[in-house]
């Protein structure tokens, strides 16, 4: 699979998004704001503050993410918390919601929920939150806590899970998802090959591609088929924190590249999986 790069020179970079206008919009944790790629050329969308960590575009257009306070690799903002923030297209941040402390992704769900993990990131602390937030209301529900650092989160073709990654356990779990109730009992959908996962995206036949962090060898993607089981691992280059990827409709696949603070871009096979709120309009 060959790459190519399609932003240089953007931070430590997160969150990639395909949106419904046709640009690529993606975060920079250290620099404090989101970028995006529009007709090859990448410019700033708007300024967050501290920590933009993960995104994804609500049925309004605006782009919704998790603000991590400024945890690293950012810095701490004067007047910028945790929480949940929206960009406007035309450039304007709004605090949705304060209630989680340190987010870390999010996505909407089946429901018109937006979810969100929330870990703590102390230094003696690996546990977290995941929470469910209505975007109009900016009303916060705390679905559960746990005792390990949740990261990536989406929700699967079938909408009848909601899928988490548990970091330092190198696993994604599965949680059983009936909209607006509570999630079920989670289950181990992956055990990584190695590393920790990160972000993940789905294509249309059900593969999820994960974003595989080392910290010391190269990182890299790995795939694996709706029954869970490694398909493929790939290799973009020589970086160490692959951190998220995401899957256009047209068979583009994008990766952040943080080590190197530029984005990746390369064919795949199949059209990626929209995400909710435009699934069901498909």
């Amino acid at each position: 699979m060959e790459f190519h790069t399609i932003a240089t020179d953007v931070g430590f970079t997160e969150g990639p998004v395909f949106t419904q206008a046709g640009d690529i919009v993606f975060t920079s944790i250290d620099r404090g704001r989101v970028y995006l790629v529009r007709d090859g050329e990448t410019s700033t969308l708007g300024l967050t503050g501290a920590g933009p960590n993960g995104a994804t575009e609500g049925a309004d257009g605006s782009i919704y993410v998790a603000q991590n306070a400024g945890q690293f690799p950012a810095h701490r903002w004067p007047g910028v918390t945790g929480g949940v923030q929206a960009i406007s297209p035309e450039g304007l941040v709004r605090t949705i919601s304060t209630d989680p402390c340190f987010p870390n992704d999010l996505c909407f769900g089946p429901d018109g929920f937006l979810y969100v993990t929330d870990p703590s990131r102390g230094p003696r602390r690996d546990d977290g939150r995941l929470w469910r937030i209505d975007v109009t209301t900016g009303e916060s529900e705390l679905l559960t806590s746990t005792a390990w650092y949740p990261n990536g989160i989406g929700f699967g073709r079938e909408d009848d899970a909601m899928y988490v990654a548990q970091g330092a356990e190198g696993r994604i779990l599965r949680f059983p998802f009936a909209p607006g109730g509570k999630l079920g009992t989670p289950e181990l959908f992956v055990q990584l090959a190695h590393g920790r996962p990160d972000g993940f995206a789905w294509d249309v036949d059900g593969n999820m591609v994960i974003g595989a962090i080392t910290g010391t060898a190269p990182g890299d993607l790995q795939v694996y088929g709706p029954d869970g089981k490694l398909l493929d691992i790939i290799a973009p280059g020589e970086g160490t924190k692959y951190t998220n990827v995401a899957i256009s409709p047209d068979k583009q696949l994008i990766v952040t590249d943080s080590d190197k603070g530029q984005v990746l871009s390369a064919d795949w096979p199949s059209a990626g999986l929209l995400l909710h709120p435009f699934r069901n309009k498909a």
